[in-house]
């Protein structure tokens, strides 16, 4: 195993990252979630909708300032690391001293001590905007798996260990800690940079040269994942913020598996052909049609399915974050012609284009959010589930000024959506059949099971180009086995 790990190209060590640490989150959640209910989950995420901005600035976005710096030295990381610490630990003392007031905002009593120790993940994320630079320029994947992994894996143990023993959500608290520990310690040990305590005002001047635009498009992107929770904090509670988290987290591992790995591609990808050529539409359109073909059945027949798995799986408590999750898992459906829009426009050095999609997006969420938390959950999911329906129009526009033409976009995803669609009724069908006969978890495995055949066959059918080479490996594989067996 040791031998094959090194192998692994750039893009591999990437995918690996995210297949394994979703996948170790999502078996950790599945297990937590029933024991401890929404409220401690929401809780977190109240907290996080503060700390997470900026913990997001002291790491990966202070990273992508000293990934721009062409000629880059030691004192490069060492000034920005000391302006960082001393960053975050002026944003810990803040949060230290008005965590009573912001529990009180939110009614919550139990959100002051949280808020005190989470205050300890801006400094910990202070500590590795160096190392994680200095493994990307040098494109070493391999660290930042590993620190990813690791962490995931030691704070799951502590966290699941936690949660048996009865911790309730200060589970989650010292999780969240100890993933960051890990994952800092890792990266420290990977890189030949010393931290020392130092600032250089020339290094921080050129630091400082990319560091507006870079936070301002972090912050953005940021914002988007929290202010809904947030906002439905402040309006209904951590319950039902607990229960947004459910179906903002499932939505979410979606993306990741079958929408973002193509998107981070195509930004390199796309940059080899010119605004307004043929080539360039046609590549658009084999990029709608190969997104669409693995998001859409996938996040349609999920939505089909999110009763037969929540009856399954958790208790009553999480009953009311039924619909909201079938709402969450739609959304990935226009969500991708706005990925695949921002993939081109980034390719084509249309970044400020992008930026101005970005900033519309991010504002029309915080306007959606706060006029709809008034009616509930339900209402929420849905306005975030109609609000890029509405918008599809801007990154329409702007792939229109690139020469790519609608016929493109709309031609690129209506076959995958048609077939999706007749997908996932015949689903909800079979389920609710099941449902009426059989236990929860019986139906559910059977309708998963059938689901997961037909969802190979459409991809082979529709995406042929992407069956044809796994099918030769596994002929491959199965015929180099034939004479060890026969042996």
């Amino acid at each position: 195993m040791t031998k094959w790990l090194p192998t692994l190209s750039p893009t591999a060590w990437v995918t690996t990252q995210a297949l394994l640490t979703q996948l170790i989150g999502l078996l950790l959640f599945a297990i937590q979630a029933p024991l401890l209910g929404p409220k401690a989950f929401g809780l977190v995420a109240i907290v996080m909708a503060f700390i997470g901005i900026c913990e997001m600035l002291m790491s990966d976005a202070s990273a992508e300032c000293l990934i721009s710096i062409r000629k880059i030295s030691d004192i490069h990381y060492q000034t920005l690391t000391t302006v960082n610490v001393g960053a975050a630990a002026l944003i810990a003392l803040v949060v230290f001293v008005a965590a009573p007031a912001l529990a009180g905002w939110f009614n919550e009593p139990q959100l002051q001590p949280i808020f005190r120790w989470m205050a300890l993940l801006p400094i910990i994320a202070a500590f590795s905007s160096a190392p994680i630079a200095a493994t990307k320029r040098e494109m070493q994947f391999r660290p930042l798996a590993l620190r990813s992994i690791g962490g995931v894996l030691a704070a799951g143990v502590l966290g699941l260990a936690l949660t048996l023993l009865g911790a309730g959500v200060w589970a989650l608290v010292w999780q969240a800690i100890a993933q960051r520990l890990v994952s800092v310690v890792v990266l420290w040990m990977t890189v030949p940079i010393r931290p020392r305590w130092i600032v250089s005002r020339p290094h921080l001047q050129e630091i400082g040269r990319f560091m507006g635009p870079v936070m301002f498009s972090r912050v953005m992107n940021t914002t988007t994942s929290s202010v809904p929770r947030f906002i439905l904090g402040l309006y209904l509670g951590a319950v039902d913020v607990g229960l947004f988290s459910m179906a903002s987290r499932l939505s979410d591992i979606l993306q990741q598996l079958t929408i973002m790995p193509k998107f981070a591609v195509a930004r390199v990808d796309l940059r080899q052909y010119a605004a307004g050529s043929r080539e360039l539409d046609r590549a658009v359109l084999e990029l709608f049609r190969k997104v669409s073909v693995m998001c859409f059945p996938i996040c349609i027949v999920a939505a089909a399915l999110t009763p037969t798995l929540f009856h399954a799986w958790l208790d009553k408590r999480w009953a009311g974050g039924i619909v909201a999750t079938q709402l969450m898992l739609l959304t990935c459906v226009p969500i991708v012609t706005s990925y695949c829009a921002t993939s081109t426009l980034m390719a084509l050095n249309r970044q400020g284009s992008e930026a101005l999609i970005s900033t519309v997006q991010t504002g029309s969420i915080l306007i959606v959010a706060w006029c709809a938390a008034r009616f509930g959950l339900t209402a929420v999911a849905l306005a975030l589930m109609l609000r890029p329906l509405v918008l599809l129009p801007l990154p329409a526009l702007y792939l229109r000024r690139c020469g790519v033409s609608l016929r493109t976009l709309v031609g690129g995803q209506a076959p995958a959506l048609l077939v999706s669609l007749g997908f996932g009724a015949a689903m909800w069908g079979l389920r609710v059949f099941l449902d009426a006969r059989l236990t929860s978890v019986v139906s559910l495995a059977i309708s998963a099971s059938v689901s997961a055949v037909l969802y190979v066959l459409i991809v082979s059918w529709m995406l042929p180009e992407m069956a044809r080479p796994m099918t030769r490996r596994l002929a491959a594989l199965l015929g180099s086995r034939k004479p060890q067996r026969q042996r």
